[in-house]
């Protein structure tokens, strides 16, 4: 008896390493790599040329982590049988890098229209210069992209669950040089994340607010309570918060931080109190309006929030027990 099934080709477990979402990042990764040692090398033109190709191949990888299709011609059968692991015995045919950041508008949260015409342009320079005469990235000056750029970068490797470290490398393994650019660049992303949340608020879906509604959400913002937000903070654990002016929309926000040292600088035998100040290190920041989230250091800096910041507690004197006199 005849199996009509017999002639039929068997699915592939993996898909082609050119839509594998693993093969993706890992050159992605390489690329980012060989921008930072470019750019640590004063290389200007080959930084933004690594970095130009290691943005499109990390939004790549963000799309077929979803699901491989998202990355091929939807109008090619073949690469669309071949991203769900069915064999044709075709090149696979991927999207273009309009495409890519097109697509990452809707998978890729806060990715808005500002990041995808920053990657579009240093896509486009990047094919002006491989594919013509004209020196498109000459004259450019890395402060005017680069910030823009690790920003963006930060948004699509969030969305993966992973950390701008986790794409380049941790500092212990990047060269002293490149750990001090690296730091500079998470202080410019931060800054291009509040410039955008910014915008945003002023201009949310391109409709400009009045003065009249930025000083109402201003005033509403005033009834916010951090603990209302506790699960908003990616720490935990903080030993305290306080409210603070968001950098980008000036409504109320929440700083969480770490508190490294405390001092007596009252205490009250008779009622048995003492008064406490608390230092603290500012560790994350929300805010509920913009929903700007910000955490670390660097961040901190780009925020221009305070280094330190103290409270003062009034507790119980703990009186140590006496020993011996039974």
């Amino acid at each position: 008896m005849h199996n009509a099934g017999s002639g039929a080709k068997k699915s592939h477990k993996e898909v082609p390493p050119a839509i594998s979402a693993e093969a993706l990042l890992g050159k992605s990764r390489l690329y980012a790599s060989r921008a930072l040692q470019a750019k640590a090398s004063k290389d200007s033109e080959v930084y933004q040329i690594w970095a130009a190709l290691a943005l499109e191949l990390l939004g790549k990888a963000q799309l077929a982590g979803i699901h491989p299709c998202l990355v091929v011609e939807t109008d090619n059968t073949n690469s669309l049988l071949e991203s769900c692991g069915i064999e044709t015995d075709s090149k696979v045919k991927t999207i273009s890098a309009h495409v890519v950041f097109a697509r990452l508008k809707h998978t890729v949260e806060k990715f808005g229209t500002p990041h995808a015409k920053a990657c579009e342009n240093i896509s486009s320079r990047r094919n002006i210069e491989l594919h013509s005469g004209q020196a498109a990235f000459a004259g450019m000056v890395d402060k005017d992209w680069e910030g823009q750029f690790w920003s963006t970068a930060q948004l699509i490797l969030t969305s993966m669950g992973l950390e701008l470290e986790d794409w380049v490398g941790s500092d212990s393994k990047i060269p002293a040089t490149l750990a001090r650019d690296f730091r500079t660049i998470k202080i410019e992303a931060a800054k291009h994340r509040i410039a955008n949340a910014r915008a945003d608020f002023l201009s949310p879906g391109d409709k400009k607010r009045s003065k009249k509604e930025l000083e109402a959400l201003r005033e509403q913002s005033k009834a916010f309570y951090w603990y209302t937000y506790r699960e908003s903070f990616r720490y935990s654990l903080l030993d305290s918060y306080w409210d603070i002016p968001c950098p980008a929309c000036e409504c109320k926000g929440f700083l969480g931080g770490d508190k490294v040292h405390e001092e007596v600088i009252d205490q009250d035998h008779e009622s048995g109190y003492e008064t406490v100040e608390r230092y603290f290190t500012p560790a994350e920041f929300y805010c509920p309006s913009c929903d700007l989230r910000l955490d670390g250091a660097e961040e901190m800096e780009a925020a221009e929030f305070e280094e330190e910041y103290t409270d003062q507690d009034e507790r119980e004197i703990e009186y140590e027990p006496d020993y011996g006199n039974d």
